[in-house]
C-alpha cells in the first residue's frame, strides 16, 4: 500500500512513470487526429448551404422555349400595373381583404402558378401518372418485366381510385450525435454496380444513379440523338473522373462538339450531377469550369435554360471556399452576357419576394452580378420598381440588398463604378429608412453603410438628404437595428472627415455617436460588440470633441473590453479589440492608454496577456517615436510586463518576440538599465529542456542584439559574451533551434563593430568559419539559409584573416546550395559568391562556376548564371567576361545557354556607362546566338539586346553606337514570325529598347512595308511592333508618316492629311 497521500486513494498504485507520462504527452501533442468538437463542427458545418439539397429544381428540359423579350416599358410601369391591380382586388369586400392579408407578405395566389417553387416546403405536385424512381432507376415497365419473374400481369386501376397527392414532408432536426452514414449498396442492382474501372473512367457506385446507362449499352447499338447523349455521358463521366489527360481531351471534345450536341443534351447531364451531396471539391470545380465553357461556345442558344442554370449554379456564391465562389460568379457574368440583360431579369423576377430567405439572398448575389455586369445605368431602373413595390416588402428587402452585395463584390474602396450614380442609388433607397418593416430598414441601414465603404473617402454629397432621417431613426432603434444605423453613420463619418465643407457634421456626429456608442459597451450581443469597435476605430476623435475622453470612453472601453471573456473569444474580436485600441492611443493620451494596456502583461490568465503583447505590438510599432516622452518608471514597468508574459508563456508564439523587438527598438538607449536583466533571463532559457524554448531565446538574442550595441557605448564586452555563448551551442541536434542560433550569432556578428571583430580571439573569425562547414551539409532549410548568409557577412566584414583554400572549399559546398528548392536559399548563396569573390578575386570562382555549367539541371544552371553575373558585377566586367567568351566556343548547347544567361543577368545588373564599354566586344557573340537555329540561344541572345539598348539609352549614348543597334535590329527582326510565346515576348522586348535607342523615324522605315502585306500572317506581327510603337512614342511618331502625295486618289478617297505637313 502506498505510504503516503490519502489512505482511500488507490491511484498511487496504479499510476505510470513520470519518463512513460511525457512520451505519452508529446505523442498526444503531436497526433493529428481531431477533437471530438471539431469533428462535431465538420459534420454539421454550414447547415445553411446544405438548404440547396433540400430545393426541388425543376429540370425538365422537355418543353423548354425560348423567352420572348419583355415589353419595351420599365420595370417601375409593370410594377405600377400590378399595384393597381392589387388596389382594385383590395375593393372587394372586408372577408376578401382579409383573406388577402392572410397570404403571406401579400402574395398573389396567381403568382405561385408562374414560378417553379414558392416555399422549400412545399413541393410540386407529383402527377398521378408519375413513374417511381428507386436508387436512380426508373421503374418502367420494361424495367419490371426484367425484373419479376414470369407470370406478372398489369393491372389497370378501379374506376373509383384516386391517387393519394399527400406529400411527405422531410424535417431535418438537429442531431447533436453523429449518425453513421447509411449503406446502401446493397439496394442497388448488382448487374449495375461497376466491377472494374471502365475506360470512360472510373465508375463508381454514386455515378450510377446518372451515368448507369454506359453499363448496360453499347455505342454500336444506337443511333441519332440516342447516340449522340449516350457520347456525350461518357464524355462528362471522363470530366468528372477521368485521369488528366482524359480529362483534358474530354474537356476540349465536349467544348468543340457543344453546337452538335446542342444545351438541352448536355445541360441535363450535367445540372443533376452538380446538385448531389456526395460531390466531390474538384469535381465540383471541373463541372462548373465545363460548364463556363459550354456557356462561351453555346452562347445565345443557352437562352431557354438560364433559370434552371441559375438555380443550379447560384448557391456555389455562398460557398466557404473562395475558389469555388469566384469561379461561379465567373460563370454566371458569362452566362448572363450570353443571354441578355431582359433574360436573366425573367429567370429572376420569380424568386424576388420568395418566401424563403435562402432563395432571396442568391437572387440578391445574382442581382449584383447582373449589375455589376451591364453596370448601374441598366440595373437602376430594376431597383426603383423593387424598392417602390407596395406588393409585397419582400421585393423591397431584395432589391436593396443586391445593392449591398454589389458592394461586397468590388470590395472597400472600389466604388468607382457605383460612385457616378452614387445620388440615384442613395435617392432610390433612402424612402426605405423609414419603412414599416424592422427587416427592410435594418438592410436599408446595413446597404448605405457599405456604400460608404466601398467609395470611401468620396461622396458625402449624396449621403446628405438621409442623414437626417438615419440620425432619427438610429435614436428610435434597439437591439439589432441599433447595431445597423450606428454602423452606418459610423460608416459615414469619415466621408465628411475627409471633406473640409462637413466639419461641423463630422464633430456633432462623432460627439453624438461617442456618447450612443459608450452606452453599448456593456452590451451582451456579440454583432453589437463588433459593431462598437468598428466604430471606435473609424471615428475621429479628439480631445476638443470629446473633452471627458477618459471618463466616459476610455475606462469605460477597458472595463468592457479588457476582460478574459474577449481574450478567449474568436481571433476576430480580438484583432477589433486591438485596433480600437491602438486608434483610441492615437486620437487620446498616448502615455496614459499605455499604461493601462501594460498592466494587464502582468495578469494571471495568459490569453489576457497575450492581448496585452499584442496590443502593445501594434500601438508602439505604429508610434515608435511617442515613446519618447515616456519616464524611467514608464520603461521599466513597460519592460517589465513584457519580460513576465515572455517568461510565463507556455505556448510558444511569435507575437512576444515581434512585440519584443518592437519596444527594443522603439526606446533604444533607454533599454540599458534593463539589458542585464533580459540577457540572464534569455540565457537561463537557453538550458532550458524544451527546444521550443530554446529557439525563441535565440531569435529574441536576435532581436535585441541590434539594441545591444545601441547601449553599449562602443562596449562590445557583452556580445562578445553572447558570441561565445553561441558558439558554444552549435552542436544543438534541433535544427529549427540551430538555425535560430546561427540567426542570433549573425544578428550579433553584424552588431559588433569592425575593429573588435578583428581583434577577438574567444571565438575568433578563424573559428567560427570552419565549424559552419559541415553544418553546410545539413539538408533542413532553415539552417542552409541562416548558415549561408552568416558566411557572407563573414566574408563581408572580415575576410582578409581567413585562407583562401578554405574559402574555395566553401564555394564548392555553396554549389550545393544552388540546388535547393526554397529561393531564398538560392539568392543568399548566390549573394555569397559575389562577397567571397570579392575577397580572393574571381579567377578561381569562375572557374568552378563554368564547370558547373556542364550539369544537366536547369535550376542549377541558371542559378551558376546568376552567380556569374554577380561576381561580374562584383569585380567589374573586365575581369570575368574573357573566360565567359572563350566558354562559349565550346560547341555545347548547355554551356553556351548558360553563358548567354550570365550575360543577360550581368548587363542587367549593370548601368550604362558601364555597360558602353563593352558593346562591341560583345557584339560577335550576341550576332552568332542570333544566328543559331536553337530557339533558346535567340531568346536569350534578345534579352541580352534588350538590356543593353536599355542600359544606353538610359545614358543617352544611342547615338554613339547606332550602327551596333542597327545590326542587332537587322538580326532580331526576322524573329518576329515566332510562335511560340516565350520567345516572341523577349523578341518584342528587344525590339522596344532597340525602338528606343534608336528612335522612332529610323526604326519605322522597318515597320512600313509590313503593315499592308497582302498576307496577314506576315501583317499581325507588324502590326503588333506598330501598335506598340503608337502607344508609346506617340508624339514621335507624327513627323515620320509616310508622305502620301504621290498616291493617287481612288473614287474622291484622298489619303493626303494636310495637318501632317505643318512645320515650324
Amino acid at each position: 500500500m502506498p505510504t503516503k497521500g490519502n489512505k482511500n486513494s488507490l491511484a498511487g498504485t496504479y499510476s505510470i512513470s513520470d519518463v512513460l507520462k511525457k512520451e505519452l504527452v508529446k505523442e498526444f501533442e503531436l497526433e493529428d487526429s481531431l477533437s471530438s468538437k471539431a469533428l462535431h463542427d465538420d459534420i454539421n458545418k454550414n447547415d445553411y448551404n446544405k438548404q440547396r439539397f433540400q430545393k426541388i429544381v425543376d429540370l425538365n428540359f422537355g418543353d423548354k422555349k425560348p423567352i420572348q423579350e419583355v415589353d419595351q416599358r420599365s420595370h417601375s410601369d409593370l410594377v405600377d400595373a400590378k399595384a393597381e391591380q392589387s388596389a382594385k382586388n383590395e375593393n372587394g369586400n372586408s372577408s376578401r381583404k382579409r383573406k388577402l392579408s392572410a397570404l403571406d407578405n401579400g402574395n398573389e395566389p396567381e403568382a405561385a402558378t408562374d414560378s417553379n417553387t414558392k416555399s422549400s416546403l412545399v413541393t410540386t405536385k407529383p402527377k398521378s401518372d408519375a413513374v417511381p424512381v428507386a436508387e436512380g432507376i426508373t421503374l418502367s415497365d420494361e424495367v419490371l418485366e426484367k425484373i419479376l419473374p414470369k407470370g406478372f400481369t398489369q393491372l389497370s386501376p378501379p374506376r373509383d381510385f384516386q391517387q393519394n397527392t399527400k406529400q411527405t414532408v422531410h424535417v431535418e432536426t438537429d442531431n447533436k450525435y453523429y449518425t453513421p452514414p447509411i449503406n446502401q449498396t446493397s439496394n442497388i442492382p448488382k448487374s449495375l454496380v461497376p466491377t472494374v474501372a471502365s475506360s470512360d473512367g472510373d465508375l463508381r457506385e454514386e455515378d450510377v444513379k446518372h451515368f448507369g446507362h454506359l453499363l448496360n449499352l453499347k455505342e454500336t447499338d444506337l443511333e441519332g440523338d440516342t447516340k449522340k447523349e449516350f457520347q456525350s455521358m461518357k464524355l462528362i463521366l471522363k470530366v468528372k473522373n477521368g485521369s488528366q489527360i482524359s480529362r483534358k481531351r474530354a474537356m476540349r471534345s465536349l467544348t468543340e462538339n457543344a453546337v452538335t450536341f446542342g444545351p438541352q443534351l448536355l445541360l441535363k447531364q450535367i445540372l443533376p450531377v452538380l446538385l448531389e451531396p456526395m460531390l466531390g471539391e474538384q469535381e465540383r470545380h471541373l463541372l462548373v469550369k465545363l460548364v463556363g465553357k459550354l456557356i462561351h461556345r453555346l452562347n445565345s442558344s443557352i437562352q431557354p435554360y438560364t433559370q434552371q442554370l441559375i438555380q443550379v449554379l447560384s448557391p456555389f456564391l455562398i460557398e466557404e471556399d473562395s475558389t469555388i465562389r469566384n469561379e461561379t460568379r465567373d460563370t454566371l457574368t458569362n452566362l448572363i452576357k450570353a443571354v441578355g440583360f431582359a433574360s436573366t431579369m425573367s429567370a429572376l423576377r420569380p424568386n424576388l419576394d420568395h418566401v424563403d430567405e435562402y432563395v432571396r439572398n442568391l437572387t440578391s448575389r445574382v442581382l449584383a452580378i447582373v449589375a455589376n455586369t451591364f453596370g448601374l445605368n441598366q440595373y437602376l431602373p430594376f431597383l426603383k420598381a423593387a424598392v417602390r413595390s407596395h406588393k409585397s416588402w419582400l421585393a423591397r428587402h431584395t432589391g436593396i440588398k443586391s445593392i449591398q452585395q454589389l458592394c461586397i463584390l468590388l470590395g472597400k474602396g472600389n466604388g468607382s463604378a457605383i460612385l457616378p450614380h452614387l445620388n440615384a442609388i442613395v435617392q432610390t433607397v433612402a424612402p426605405a429608412v423609414n419603412d414599416e418593416v424592422p427587416q427592410v430598414r435594418n438592410i436599408t441601414a446595413s446597404t448605405l453603410a457599405q456604400l460608404a465603404e466601398c467609395v470611401e473617402p468620396y461622396g458625402i454629397d449624396a449621403f446628405e438628404p438621409v442623414l437626417e432621417p438615419l440620425w432619427n431613426e438610429t435614436r428610435r432603434q434597439r437591439g439589432k437595428g441599433l447595431a445597423a444605423f450606428l454602423n452606418c453613420i459610423g460608416s459615414m463619418i469619415p466621408l465628411m472627415n475627409f471633406d473640409p465643407r462637413y466639419n461641423e457634421y463630422t464633430n456633432f456626429y462623432t460627439a453624438e455617436l461617442a456618447f450612443l456608442v459608450s452606452r453599448q459597451f456593456s452590451s451582451p450581443n456579440e454583432d453589437m460588440r463588433k459593431t462598437v469597435l468598428r466604430i471606435i476605430s473609424s471615428l475621429p476623435f479628439s480631445k476638443e470633441i470629446v473633452p471627458d475622453y477618459d471618463i466616459k470612453v476610455v475606462k469605460p472601453f477597458f472595463q468592457a473590453y479588457w476582460n478574459r471573456r474577449t481574450a478567449s473569444d474568436n481571433t476576430r474580436v480580438t484583432k477589433l479589440v486591438i485596433a480600437a485600441t491602438n486608434h483610441l492611443a492615437t486620437q487620446f493620451d498616448y502615455l496614459t492608454i499605455l499604461g493601462y494596456v501594460i498592466h494587464f502583461t502582468k495578469d494571471e490568465n495568459e490569453q489576457l496577456r497575450r492581448l496585452a503583447v499584442e496590443a502593445l505590438y501594434s500601438i508602439i510599432g505604429n508610434n515608435p517615436e511617442e515613446s519618447v516622452g515616456m519616464s524611467p518608471r514608464q520603461v521599466e514597468s513597460l519592460v517589465d510586463g513584457v519580460l513576465f508574459a515572455f517568461q510565463e508563456q507556455t505556448v510558444q508564439s511569435q507575437i512576444y518576440l515581434q512585440a519584443f523587438g518592437t519596444v527594443a527598438k522603439a526606446l533604444g538607449v533607454k533599454m540599458k538599465p534593463h539589458i542585464n536583466s533580459i540577457i540572464s533571463s534569455v540565457l537561463y532559457r537557453m538550458k532550458n529542456k524544451s527546444p521550443e524554448v530554446r529557439q525563441q531565446s535565440s531569435d529574441l538574442v536576435a532581436a535585441i542584439a541590434p539594441v545591444i550595441k545601441v547601449c553599449s557605448n562602443h562596449d562590445d564586452s557583452l556580445l562578445e559574451k553572447l558570441i561565445l555563448i553561441l558558439y558554444e551551442s552549435l552542436g544543438e541536434v534541433y535544427p529549427d533551434v540551430l538555425g535560430s542560433i546561427i540567426n542570433a550569432l549573425y544578428s550579433c556578428i553584424n552588431s559588433i563593430d569592425t575593429n573588435t571583430l578583428l581583434g577577438m580571439n574567444n571565438p575568433s573569425i578563424n573559428q567560427i568559419l570552419p565549424t559552419l562547414t559541415p553544418i553546410l551539409k545539413n539538408r533542413h532549410e532553415k539552417v542552409q539559409e541562416s548558415s549561408v548568409r552568416l558566411i557572407g557577412l563573414i566574408a563581408t566584414k572580415n575576410a582578409e584573416t581567413i585562407n583562401a583554400k578554405e574559402w574555395m572549399r566553401i564555394c564548392f559546398d555553396l554549389l550545393e546550395m544552388l540546388k535547393s528548392n526554397r529561393k531564398r536559399i538560392r539568392i543568399a548563396a548566390n549573394a555569397t559568391f559575389g562577397y567571397i569573390s570579392k575577397t580572393i578575386g574571381p579567377q578561381d570562382i569562375i572557374v568552378m562556376l563554368l564547370n558547373n555549367l556542364r550539369v544537366q539541371e536547369r535550376q542549377l544552371r541558371v542559378c551558376t548564371a546568376v552567380a556569374m553575373g554577380i561576381v561580374a558585377e562584383t569585380c567589374q566586367p573586365f575581369t570575368v567576361l574573357p573566360a565567359i567568351m572563350n566558354e562559349y566556343r565550346t560547341p555545347e548547347r548547355n554551356i553556351q545557354n548558360g553563358v548567354l544567361k550570365a550575360l543577360s543577368f550581368l548587363f542587367e545588373y549593370l548601368d550604362g556607362n558601364t555597360t558602353k564599354d563593352y558593346v562591341f566586344a560583345i557584339t560577335p557573340l550576341i550576332e552568332d546566338a542570333l544566328l543559331d537555329r536553337d530557339l533558346v540561344h535567340r531568346q536569350i541572345a534578345a534579352t541580352v539586346v534588350s538590356h543593353i539598348a536599355s542600359n544606353c539609352f538610359a545614358m543617352n549614348l544611342g547615338q554613339d553606337y547606332d550602327e551596333v543597334f542597327i545590326h542587332l535590329l537587322n538580326l532580331v527582326m526576322p524573329n518576329i514570325y515566332e510562335t511560340s510565346p516565350h520567345v516572341i515576348a523577349r523578341i518584342l522586348d528587344s525590339i522596344d529598347a532597340l525602338r528606343l535607342v534608336l528612335g522612332v523615324g529610323l526604326f519605322m522605315n522597318y515597320t512600313w512595308a509590313g503593315l499592308f502585306h497582302p498576307a496577314r500572317k506576315v501583317r499581325a506581327p507588324f502590326w503588333k511592333i506598330y501598335n506598340s510603337a503608337y502607344v508609346q512614342c506617340s508624339d514621335a511618331l507624327v513627323p515620320y508618316y509616310p508622305n502620301m502625295n504621290k498616291v493617287e486618289e481612288q473614287n474622291a478617297n484622298r489619303f493626303v492629311v494636310e495637318e501632317l505637313d505643318l512645320r515650324l
